[in-house]
């Protein structure tokens, strides 16, 4: 995977011979999503409606009552229960895999034989085999895939601009990094574990909180480069836990009348978790990243949230070098502070470059995009349309998913062994 700078503004040009590329002609990229979940209605679907190239065709879910609302909340031009249905019948461009990760596999794999492009939320897979494969059908069918998370990838401008600097020199030689998730530090009281998402966050085949958070081992190499080895212990920690009903969830879709309000986050947080679930999957991973720098440094992922004091920090990467400092957070985006002024484009009174936050965070029950900052889902979806209309290669691809896949996998497989675990596979940086 080779990266490249994403500040410029993507445009598509109407002029060009849309038929060379593959497209029919429209000015549009049909697109189905399947999974009707939270993260559809509160990020996706929201953003589809509002683009002016794409359109969503086809809406997927095995419950009847989500499939509706989102016809009646987005402009879904139809809705099917079966996905293997929606795949035979609408006449589609695009699939995104909103799903969960049990299911990425074998929808993927329909899609792509389908000549259809796809984007597959997080996790690609919960293992290599089942990466590699859906790896192997999308080279084969020569399709454009994203693989989320976007989010702590170079598609971030932020997040490019940062790397830029580490591969200029700012912070020397790198000696040590570390990202924990210690807990959020204000939004309130200990959260617990997932409020709600069996399938998605519990289950054995969901990969569990591990290969949820897939954002940690992307900011990891975004910022750094490749990973070779881990060394990891990985558990699960908390047994028994309780979640809120499924069918809240259907209840509050039922009374959103405005699409842009269909944030369930804003309401699950409050609510009574009644419903006892059994975590079936690794919920506590402690890795040692060995990166082909060749530099180490530890990565803590879990999700039993609890508060720390304010000004502790909140578990975010920090990369410590012979020249200069990197951290992310702490009221900032990311900040710098290096010998290496030259390399800085300004610096501040108190001797830091800082990268500010985009967006107001102060109201936010809970960590999620808000006005201004960097959305990867809204990103994710823009990027697939352009890349497929500008018949270029995305920037998280499947050669991205497949790294961070692995980082995740060797935590398991050395937890399992004792032994380090060896990459297979790496991105060019």
């Amino acid at each position: 995977m080779t990266w490249i700078d994403v500040g410029a503004d993507f445009t598509i040009d109407m002029d060009r011979d849309i038929d060379r590329i593959g497209i029919k002609m429209t000015q549009k990229i049909k697109i189905g999503v399947v999974g009707c979940g939270v993260v559809a209605t509160a990020y996706y679907l929201p953003y589809l409606m509002r683009m002016d190239n794409a359109e969503i065709t086809a809406v997927c879910d095995l419950v009847p009552a989500r499939t509706d609302s989102c016809v009646r909340l987005f402009g879904a031009k139809s809705a099917y229960n079966d996905y293997y249905e929606m795949l035979e019948k609408a006449d589609l461009d695009a699939i995104f895999i909103l799903t969960a990760p049990g299911t990425h596999v074998p929808f993927t794999l329909a899609a792509v034989s389908a000549g259809k492009h796809v984007l597959i939320q997080k996790p690609m897979a919960t293992n290599m085999t089942d990466a590699r494969t859906i790896a192997q059908a999308i080279r084969t069918a020569g399709v454009k895939a994203i693989i989320e998370p976007s989010s702590q990838s170079p598609l971030d401008p932020d997040v490019a601009h940062l790397r830029e600097l580490v591969r200029q020199g700012v912070l020397g030689d790198i000696l040590w990094f570390s990202l924990g998730a210690t807990g959020p530090t204000s939004y309130g009281p200990a959260l617990g574990n997932n409020p709600y998402g069996q399938a998605a966050f519990y289950a054995a085949d969901s990969g569990g909180f591990l290969f949820d958070l897939p954002y940690a081992p992307a900011n990891i190499v975004s910022v750094l480069g490749p990973c070779a080895s881990v060394m990891a212990h990985a558990s699960i920690s908390n047994v028994q836990n309780s979640i809120v009903p499924e069918s809240e969830y259907d209840n509050f879709l039922a009374g959103v009348t405005d699409p842009n309000q269909a944030n369930y986050w804003d309401a699950v947080v409050d609510l009574p978790r009644t419903q006892p679930v059994r975590m079936q999957a690794v919920d506590n991973a402690y890795s040692l990243y060995e990166m082909r720098g060749g530099f180490a440094g530890a990565c803590h992922v879990g999700r039993i949230y609890h508060p720390v004091l304010p000004g502790t920090g909140s578990g975010s990467l920090q990369v410590f070098g012979t020249e200069g400092n990197l951290i992310f957070g702490a009221g900032y985006s990311a900040s710098i502070i290096s010998t290496r002024k030259d390399l800085l484009p300004q610096l501040d009174d108190d001797g830091w470059y800082h990268i500010p936050l985009r967006g107001d965070r102060s109201k936010a029950k809970w960590p999620q995009p808000t006005p201004g900052a960097f959305n990867y889902y809204h990103a994710s979806s823009q990027h697939l349309v352009d890349c497929i209309l500008e018949d270029r290669e995305p920037i998280p691809n499947v050669d991205w998913g497949l790294h961070i896949t692995e980082m995740m996998c060797g935590t398991l497989e050395s937890s399992r062994t004792g032994q380090k675990y060896a990459m297979t596979t790496t991105l060019t940086y």
